[in-house]
């Protein structure tokens, strides 16, 4: 079993781990075939917080996207205090909803749950967008990749974490950032 936890040595220098798509019957959409169709408008999603601060801080916000050209594109909204954060959070909020009217087709796509309870909880702190990210969630805009990854993914790691996942795509990190 542990030789066949891990394939050949790619080109990358790096084993890549063994994984099997997984096609489970259900009565809803399970794995990769609950993933909604592709839109133009689509965000990819991602929050760092510092849990260290009181209260906790989500200081850096960054979306992947595609731009008019249909070039790839990133954004980043920064709040590296408590009013910085609540800008921060209105400004992200104020764009993405915006690009959800222009493309009501377009999903956010995040990993995990933290990017919707930062949300919640930011919405709940600042008094602001309740009505904005009520519409998001009740339309099922945001896509939590971590449960599909999961529900359709067999993977010869110890863990489903990004970190963990992304051994299947690109070599091992070499940054200050590799574990963080």
């Amino acid at each position: 079993l542990k030789e066949q936890a891990r394939l050949q040595i790619q080109s990358i220098g790096k084993e890549r781990p063994a994984y099997e798509i997984l096609n489970p019957q259900s009565e809803r959409p399970l794995g990769l075939s609950a993933l909604p169709p592709k839109s133009p408008g689509d965000l990819f999603f991602d929050i760092e917080g510092l849990p260290t601060v009181e209260g906790g801080l989500e200081y850096l916000w960054g979306v992947s996207f595609y731009d008019e050209k249909g070039e790839r594109a990133y954004r980043d909204f920064w709040g590296h205090d408590s009013d910085a954060e609540r800008d921060a959070f209105v400004e992200f909020v104020d764009w993405a909803y915006a690009r959800w009217k222009s493309f009501p087709d377009m999903h956010i796509y995040h990993y995990g749950a933290y990017e919707i309870t930062a949300l919640r909880k930011l919405m709940g702190r600042h008094g602001l967008r309740e009505q904005e990210i009520d519409t998001l969630l009740r339309r099922h805009v945001f896509v939590d990749l971590y449960g599909i990854v999961r529900n359709g993914l067999r993977l010869g790691e110890p863990r489903y974490s990004i970190k963990n996942v992304e051994h299947l795509y690109r070599s091992s990190r070499d940054t200050d950032v590799a574990s963080g």
